[in-house]
């Protein structure tokens, strides 16, 4: 009878962790999102911010009141302006645009569609789920376009 012969099993080499590598990947992606996040963003503003102060007085005004700044919006209406057929003062004006944000929603979207002559403009207005057209009456005097008329803010 032969003795018996022991081996010793085959010992694994142990396996290296890639946990770090991971961590690093994830830390360059994450870098690489918050940049191209930043990045986005500050031409967005900076173009809303080239909008508020060289585009048209429609895109203008309803840029001053997505952003709740009445005051600056009202300055884009004529003196004797209308909404909806009655005369508004700033301080109407303000009320107008307050209640139809309780009522519906801060506005969120615009678009707009030039009718034939640039002082005729539909803008397409977005507040929360609710989408609706005002039309705007512009003239310009004296250089100065105005908003003449609207039928809702």
């Amino acid at each position: 009878m032969a003795a018996p012969t022991f081996t010793q099993p085959n010992q694994q080499q142990p396996r290296r962790s890639r946990r770090t590598v991971w961590i690093m990947v994830g830390t360059l992606v994450a870098l690489a999102l918050i940049g191209i996040t930043a990045i986005v963003w500050l031409r967005a503003s900076s173009e809303l911010h080239s909008i508020k102060q060289n585009g048209s007085i429609s895109e203008r005004y309803y840029l001053n009141i997505m952003s709740g700044d009445y005051t600056t919006a009202y300055s884009f209406l004529e003196s004797n302006a209308t909404i909806a057929g009655q005369p508004v003062d700033q301080q109407a004006f303000m009320r107008l645009a307050k209640s139809a944000d309780a009522r519906y929603g801060t506005v969120h979207g615009i678009t707009f569609s030039t009718e034939s002559d640039a002082a005729q403009v539909t803008v397409t207005v977005s507040r929360g789920s609710h989408n609706y057209n005002v039309h705007l009456v512009l003239k310009q005097e004296n250089g100065t376009w105005k908003i003449v008329s609207a039928d809702g803010i």
